[in-house]
């Protein structure tokens, strides 16, 4: 099956300037996903976040993340939030969410973890963005991170890993492997 059509964000997520030039960049037509560089970020370091509006489990995201040599987004700190949600605004898709994101705590219930690095979430920032009362496992089912969509905007709430929803990949040009 087809990668569905993927529409491409980028955050330049150490610069504190826009990460969203006027101008929209052309696709890289060596990529299957569009991927493209934008105008004034660094080019010793460059994210990119990749949504589409495919609907799949959190483990078929992550496998198709892998599949195109990317992976479910990870977020660790305020700014990635402020420039995720910035993206989602400008694209004017916020009210297609949940997305799937890199976390999980199927290890240990309560414990969530990003699946990109198996570091528990806020270990090395302690940031978290959890709506107010979550993670709360609502039936001792939610073991998998998304992020919000509508009223949730980009705080994180734990759901079923086996709900089908869309998802967000991220390339991160620092990361030799996953």
């Amino acid at each position: 099956m087809p990668f569905i059509a993927a529409f491409v964000l980028a955050a330049a997520l150490i610069s504190t300037s826009s990460a969203f030039p006027q101008k929209k960049p052309e696709p890289d037509k060596n990529s299957t996903l569009g991927i493209s560089s934008r105008a004034g970020f660094p080019n010793s370091y460059q994210r990119y976040f990749v949504y589409n509006d495919e609907e799949l489990t959190f483990i078929d995201a992550c496998q198709k993340c892998r599949a195109h040599g990317l992976r479910l987004a990870s977020v660790h700190s305020a700014l990635d939030v402020v420039k995720l949600g910035a993206a989602l605004a400008q694209e004017d898709i916020n009210q297609r969410g949940p997305w799937w994101i890199a976390g999980t705590d199927t290890g240990m219930s309560g414990s969530f973890e990003l699946i990109t690095g198996n570091q528990r979430l806020g270990a090395r920032s302690g940031y978290t963005n959890f709506g107010p009362g979550e993670p709360n496992n609502l039936g001792g089912d939610e073991h998998c991170m998304e992020v919000g969509g509508g009223p949730w905007g980009t705080l994180w709430n734990d759901a079923v890993c086996d709900q089908k929803k869309r998802y967000i990949c991220e390339l991160d040009s620092s990361l030799k492997t996953f």
